[in-house]
């Protein structure tokens, strides 16, 4: 499945300084190895900028997301179209590049992420689909201090990714 990704405004905690998070857009790639018919496992990578909703409008940031997902779904055959119905839990490391703005802290930080997903999708072919889902997700990421501590941040919001599912 190949997604969209956009994350509705939520909360960044800036060591322990609450502000608001303004929209995260980005995409996102997965797989699905069925473990049983109504359980699938596999690989969930996204890719996603971020910013806290400031002023002066700080640049944005970005953050990688390689995670293992856990699905339970509900197939759902008619004559001409198949459906599925589906919640899961995405659960895994986030690799986060500041912009440009923060210079105190290292480029490049470290932390986990884990959410909650329920979504659907239509099947036209056999081979081809449409999915949307709703999410809530946390990001948790320590960057670590040249001259000053670290600098940890908590991103919290809901999102939806709509896109377009292929079966091999």
């Amino acid at each position: 499945m190949i997604g969209f990704h956009l994350g509705f405004s939520g909360d960044v905690d800036v060591d322990s300084q609450e502000a608001p998070l303004a929209s995260t857009y980005g995409v996102n790639v997965r797989s699905d190895i069925p473990i049983v018919p109504y359980l699938v496992i596999g690989p969930f990578l996204q890719f996603g900028a971020w910013r806290p909703d400031t002023t002066p409008s700080p640049d944005r940031s970005y953050y990688v997301d390689i995670d293992l997902a856990l699905r339970a779904r509900i197939p759902i055959h008619a004559d001409s179209v198949n459906f599925q119905l589906w919640s899961g839990v995405p659960i895994g490391l986030t690799f986060d590049f500041l912009g440009e703005d923060v210079e105190s802290v290292a480029g490049m930080g470290f932390g986990w992420n884990v959410g909650v997903l329920f979504g659907g999708a239509v099947h036209f072919t056999p081979r081809f689909g449409l999915f949307t889902e709703l999410a809530w997700q946390q990001h948790k990421i320590s960057h670590a201090g040249d001259q000053v501590a670290d600098l940890d941040f908590r991103l919290a919001q809901w999102s939806t990714n709509l896109g377009i599912v292929f079966r091999n």
